[in-house]
């Protein structure tokens, strides 16, 4: 006799789940795919080739505010003028639509809908000889409020909103840092770039 009350095994998920993702495409739009090396130093290296790392992959998501613009998000150890779009880690078990929904609640409490799936975003990390990867699902949601508060250990440090058009200063800011954050920087740019090109270069806002 087989109980009716067993239990709820989770599965550890691939990376990159082409079922997965075209599920995504069918419920939110066709993503883009984009592929990018990315070459790392010593302050990627230390993330990106963690071998406890929790998550194996993350979602980036595009908040649009009722007046249109794009909720950025600064850290307190960031440069103090550097913002980007929000992003947060998918578990090994988890799907990415569930991680993506559970870190909008944790990192701006804002009540959401998923507008479309904008992209796919794969990584090459080299650094030397040594290579590793990791990826980015982006999407475009909205909310009817203007007031995110992190309710995940304060976290985020603050908030800002831009117009899409504006996204490129963004992605040029991130790109010119110097110093320890510069490798950061440039690969954090491409997320937002992506986002400009699905939002405004398509004149999907």
């Amino acid at each position: 006799m087989v109980s009716s009350s067993a239990p709820n095994i989770r599965v550890r998920r691939p990376m990159i789940s082409e079922e997965e993702i075209r599920e995504l495409a069918a419920r939110y739009g066709e993503p883009a795919r984009r592929s990018h090396i990315v070459h790392a130093d010593e302050y990627i290296r230390h993330y990106r080739w963690r071998t406890d790392s929790d998550r194996r992959a993350e979602v980036v998501f595009a908040i649009s505010d009722p007046a249109g613009r794009i909720l950025l998000h600064a850290k307190a150890h960031y440069p103090t003028h550097i913002y980007r779009i929000l992003s947060g880690g998918v578990g090994w078990e988890e799907s990415v639509e569930e991680a993506m929904l559970r870190e909008v609640a944790e990192e701006t409490n804002l009540p959401v809908t998923i507008e479309r799936f904008l992209g796919v975003i794969a990584y090459e990390f080299h650094y030397y000889e040594e290579r590793a990867h990791f990826v980015s699902y982006v999407f475009h949601l909205r909310t009817d409020f203007t007031e995110p508060k992190c309710v995940r250990d304060d976290e985020i440090s603050a908030f800002r909103t831009v117009l899409p058009g504006q996204l490129l200063d963004v992605s040029a800011e991130l790109r010119n840092l110097i110093g320890d954050r510069r490798g950061w920087g440039q690969w954090r740019a491409l997320a937002v770039d992506l986002v400009y090109e699905e939002l405004v270069a398509k004149n999907k806002l």
